[in-house]
């Protein structure tokens, strides 16, 4: 019979060599972040061991911190999902799945991962959270940015450069919701997913950095001091890498470089950005819905409603956004999917539940690196 526990520190290289071997990875170069030297990576792994001592199967959970403004959200990124070919069909997934949301759901505010959609939703995860992604092809540069003037912005592998850790620290801190990052760890961080981390510079200031992928077709962050610098750094960034067209990735409330790149891209996508299961929805609506107020806009008006047996009323006026955990008599009574559907996702105004529509979907977003 099966055991189902914590793995032990002598079991590291086990573990890792399972999820290797499950995905065709490499996990210590893809997740340096997590799997380095002398990490405790057992410490947020569990294992299934099989009769004979061997490690069948494991999940693990990245404990995080997110911050929108002042609000902190207790954050759990589940991942590694991994079953040894031979184990598949024998529960052990579903065992180690039902042990961490156990655990989750006494100290977390929410938990994250990607993953198929029916897959997860059997463990109440939503797919949800709003991802947008900008196409720019050379024929938007030649045309929309041939007056901007890129002279003077250069690029140079950002942990070649002076002060770049301490810049990324102070501009992922500045935003307004960003996932606590190691200051130790941020060159581990960074190069996660393979992403490779350029530094702007403007006449050999460091102004900001970027992640890109190996061709350089695609960049999973942009960080600059002023979104009006978006433009010439794009078009300077055509220049250097000779690239047809490039897509770029950042969350909807990012207003100012939202505005500047949907200028001049050819395309752009609005989707999910993760799937999402919520133990506490005061707090996370809480933190949400105070962000989209102070950047998109909610119109004003007040919801009550009786989600997955926690009473919430959400009142928005003009001053901002007010959480109750109550619910007023009339209050609609939702399953944890319904309150997910509606919180996380634009289908919620399919629901016929009083609610403006602007309120939902959160503008929930990971940026690639800080995913596990």
């Amino acid at each position: 019979m099966a055991q189902y526990r914590m793995a032990k520190p002598e079991e590291r290289n086990e573990f890792i060599d399972l999820a290797n071997y499950a995905f065709g990875i490499d996990a210590e170069k893809l997740l340096s972040k997590v799997y380095h030297e002398n990490d405790q990576s057992y410490a947020i792994t569990k294992v299934a061991v099989n009769e004979e001592g061997k490690l069948a199967a494991q999940v693990a959970v990245l404990p995080q911190s997110l911050y929108t403004g002042a609000k902190e959200l207790r954050a759990k990124f589940l991942g590694i999902v991994s079953v040894h070919p031979r184990a598949r069909g024998e529960g052990h997934m579903k065992a180690l799945m039902t042990s961490w949301l156990e655990e989750m759901k006494g100290n977390s505010d929410i938990s994250i991962l990607s993953g198929q959609r029916q897959r997860y939703e059997y463990f109440g995860y939503s797919s949800g959270g709003i991802k947008m992604e900008y196409t720019i092809s050379k024929a938007n540069v030649r045309h929309a940015l041939k007056n901007i003037n890129s002279s003077g912005i250069t690029f140079s592998p950002l942990f070649e450069l002076k002060d770049a850790e301490k810049l990324v620290s102070q501009m992922n801190e500045s935003r307004l919701a960003y996932v606590s990052r190691e200051p130790l760890l941020i060159q581990n961080i960074l190069t996660s997913y393979a992403q490779t981390p350029i530094g702007i510079l403007y006449e050999d200031t460091l102004i900001g950095y970027l992640l890109m992928n190996s061709s350089g077709t695609a960049i999973s962050e942009l960080s600059v001091r002023s979104a009006e610098d978006i433009r010439k750094v794009v078009k300077a960034y055509f220049e250097k890498y000779s690239i047809d067209q490039v897509n770029i990735t950042l969350p909807e409330y990012e207003t100012a470089s939202n505005e500047v790149l949907s200028t001049f891209s050819e395309n752009y996508k609005i989707e999910a950005s993760n799937m999402y299961n919520i133990f506490d929805f005061a707090n996370v609506l809480e933190a949400y819905l105070t962000l989209k107020f102070n950047t998109i806009g909610l119109s004003p008006g007040v919801f009550s409603a009786v989600m997955d047996n926690q009473p919430v009323t959400i009142r928005v006026d003009q001053s901002g956004v007010n959480i109750e955990r109550e619910a007023m008599p009339e209050a609609v009574v939702l399953d944890k999917m319904e309150a997910q559907r509606l919180i996380l996702t634009p289908f919620g105004r399919y629901m016929n539940l009083s609610v403006p529509h602007d309120w939902f979907p959160l503008p929930i977003y990971w940026y690639a690196v800080d995913c596990f």
